[in-house]
C-alpha cells in the first residue's frame, strides 16, 4: 500500500503525523510538494510567501535525503500533479495536514476529494493543532479535553523513509529562477536578506535561544518594536509554514518548566512562560473562526456590520502602504514591515486601527495588502485581528489606537522612528510625538486628522453596538465564537483576548 504524502505547511520530519501515519501504512512513502498558480496569484501571497516556502522546502529536502528520500516538487494544479505523480509511482493512500486557509485553497481541498473519490484514493487528513475540522469556538470547548496537545508527546523524526524516490532518481529540482518563469508574478524576483529564514533547523534554533534567555524578557518585551524581535518568541513563522510543531512546542515549554521548578525559578521566567503559553491557546481560538466560517475574508463575523460605510479611498490606502501618512509611529512599523515581513501585535493593531478608523479604510480593503507583508501570515489569526481590531466583531472592548500614545509609550527615547524614517533623525522625542501638529519641513504633512475622522468612525460602530440588531448579533457572535474563558486561568491572559502575537 504505497502512500503519498502530500506537504502543505507542514515542512518538518520531526512531530508530523502525515509522515509518520504514512510510514506505518507500509509500502513505499512518496514525499509530494506543489507549486500551486492559483495560490501563488491570489491578492494574500507576496514575495514573503513565496520565499519562506522555497527556504523551508530546501530544508525539508535536506532532511529527506539524510534519511534516503527524496521530494517530487511540481508545479500546477494539485490534481493535475497528483495525476501526473500517480502514473509515474502508483499509490493507494494520501495523506496531508488539515488546512485552514483562504477560500482558495478550501476549494481546491474540495477539488482534491473528488480527485481521491473518482480514482479510489484514500486521503487522510490529520489535525496538527486544536483546531475541530467543520467545528466552531463553541463546539471546539465541549472537545477541549480530546484537542488538548500538552497530554500527548511528539512523535520522534524517523531515521529512515522507504522511498521511491531517493537521492539516486534523477528527480527535477526547481530552481528560483526556473520557477520565476513558471510563475510569472516573481519573475527576475531575488531573495530579499532581511526577511527571517525559515526552516526546521532555524526553527529548532529559535526555540532553543527563546528558552535558553530571551523568553526571560517576554512579558512586557513584546509590546515594543525595539524590544518584540529580540524578547519575542519570533516563532509564529515556523508555526505559520510548519517548520515546527505546535506540540513540540509545548513540549520544550513543559521542559523548561521543569527546570525552573528544580532551581526554584525566578518569578520573571515564569510570568513569561505563562504569557507565551496563553498565546499559544489564543492561536487556535483565532484559527478556529475561519474554519467554522469558510469565507470569513470576504464578510463580516458580526452580521450586524455588515454595512458599515467606509471611504476606501485608493490614495489613502497607497499612502498608508508606503509608510508616508505624515503620522511617524504608523510610517516606521509599515516601513519596517515592508523590509522585514515582522512587526509585534500592538504596532500590528495599531497599523489596522489607524487605516479602518483614521483613513476609513475597510477591513476588507486592507485585508490583502497587509498579509502580504506578514511573513508569518496564518489566515485565521490574521481575519479574526483585523476584524477585530475595526472593532466590527461586536463582543471586544473597541479600542482606537494612538500613534502618539504608542510611541510615548513604547519608543520613547525615538529609536525606532528614527532609524525607520530617517527623515526625523534630527528631531526631538516631543517634537516627533507631535509631528501631526508641528510644521516639519523635511517630513510629509499628515494626509488626514486622525482624531476627528477616529471619531465619526466610532459614532458609526458605537450606534450599531446599541442597536436591538446589534446587541442580537452580538450575542449570537458571543455564543458561537467567543472564548467563553474555557482556557486554564493561570494562563487566561488579561487582555480581553486580544492576541500579542509572539
Amino acid at each position: 500500500m504505497n502512500s503519498v504524502w502530500w506537504v502543505k505547511r507542514d515542512f518538518r520530519v520531526s512531530d508530523n503525523e502525515c509522515l509518520s501515519r504514512a510510514i506505518l501504512n507500509g509500502g513505499e512513502v512518496t514525499p509530494f510538494f506543489c507549486w500551486e498558480p492559483k495560490i501563488v496569484d491570489s491578492g494574500d501571497y507576496s514575495i514573503f510567501h513565496f520565499q519562506a516556502q522555497w527556504q523551508a522546502l530546501e530544508g525539508l529536502t535536506e532532511e529527506l535525503n539524510v534519511r534516503g528520500s527524496n521530494i517530487w516538487v511540481a508545479c500546477g494544479e494539485v490534481t493535475n500533479e497528483l495525476d501526473n505523480l500517480l502514473k509515474k509511482y502508483s499509490f493507494t493512500h494520501l495523506y496531508s495536514h488539515e488546512e485552514t486557509g483562504n477560500l482558495i485553497s478550501f476549494q481546491r481541498d474540495r477539488e482534491v476529494a473528488r480527485w481521491c473519490k473518482m480514482r479510489g484514493i484514500i486521503w487522510t487528513e490529520i489535525s496538527q493543532n486544536s483546531v475541530l475540522r467543520g467545528g466552531n469556538a463553541q463546539m471546539r470547548r465541549k472537545n477541549s479535553t480530546s484537542l488538548d496537545l500538552r497530554k500527548t508527546k511528539p512523535i520522534p523524526s524517523p531515521k529512515q523513509i522507504r522511498s521511491p524516490l531517493t537521492r539516486s532518481v534523477p528527480i527535477r529540482k526547481w530552481s528560483w529562477n526556473e520557477l520565476g518563469t513558471r510563475l510569472p508574478k516573481f519573475s527576475g524576483c531575488s531573495m530579499l536578506p532581511a526577511l527571517q529564514k525559515v526552516n526546521e533547523k532555524n526553527a529548532w534554533a529559535t526555540l532553543g535561544s527563546f528558552f535558553g534567555s530571551r523568553a526571560y524578557y517576554y512579558s512586557g518585551g513584546i509590546s515594543s518594536p525595539n524590544k518584540a524581535f529580540q524578547n519575542g518568541s519570533r516563532l509564529s513563522v515556523h508555526l505559520a509554514w510548519g517548520t515546527i510543531s505546535l506540540r513540540s512546542i509545548f513540549s520544550q515549554l513543559e521542559l523548561k518548566r521543569n527546570e525552573l521548578d528544580e532551581e526554584n525559578g525566578r518569578t520573571l521566567w515564569k510570568r513569561s512562560l505563562r504569557a507565551f503559553e496563553s498565546r499559544l491557546y489564543w492561536r487556535d481560538h483565532f484559527i478556529q473562526r475561519l474554519e467554522s466560517v469558510s469565507d470569513m475574508e470576504v464578510r463580516v463575523l458580526n452580521r450586524a456590520y455588515e454595512n458599515l460605510e467606509y471611504e476606501d479611498n485608493p490614495e489613502l490606502l497607497d499612502s498608508w502602504l508606503a509608510g508616508k501618512t505624515g503620522y511617524p509611529m504608523v510610517d516606521a512599523c509599515m516601513r519596517c514591515l515592508n523590509e522585514t515581513g515582522f512587526m509585534n501585535f500592538r504596532m500590528r493593531a495599531m497599523l489596522v486601527s489607524f487605516a479602518c478608523f483614521g483613513l476609513h479604510l475597510s477591513w476588507r480593503t486592507i485585508h490583502k495588502p497587509l498579509a502580504r507583508l506578514f511573513t508569518d501570515y496564518e489566515p485565521g489569526i490574521h481575519l479574526s485581528q483585523i476584524q477585530m481590531q475595526a472593532g466590527v466583531i461586536g463582543i471586544n472592548a473597541l479600542r482606537v489606537y494612538s500613534p502618539s500614545k504608542q510611541f510615548l509609550d513604547h519608543d520613547p527615547t525615538a529609536q525606532f522612528v528614527k532609524r525607520w524614517v530617517p527623515e526625523l533623525v534630527n528631531r526631538t522625542p516631543v517634537e516627533i510625538a507631535h509631528a501631526e501638529e508641528c510644521n516639519i519641513p523635511e517630513y510629509i504633512r499628515p494626509i488626514v486628522n486622525q482624531s476627528v475622522r477616529s471619531k465619526k468612525m466610532k459614532d458609526q460602530i458605537y450606534l450599531i453596538r446599541k442597536s436591538d440588531e446589534g446587541r442580537l448579533q452580538s450575542s449570537k457572535t458571543l455564543q458561537t465564537h467567543g472564548s467563553q474563558k474555557k482556557i486554564p486561568r493561570k494562563i487566561k491572559p488579561k487582555n480581553n483576548g486580544q492576541l500579542e502575537l509572539f
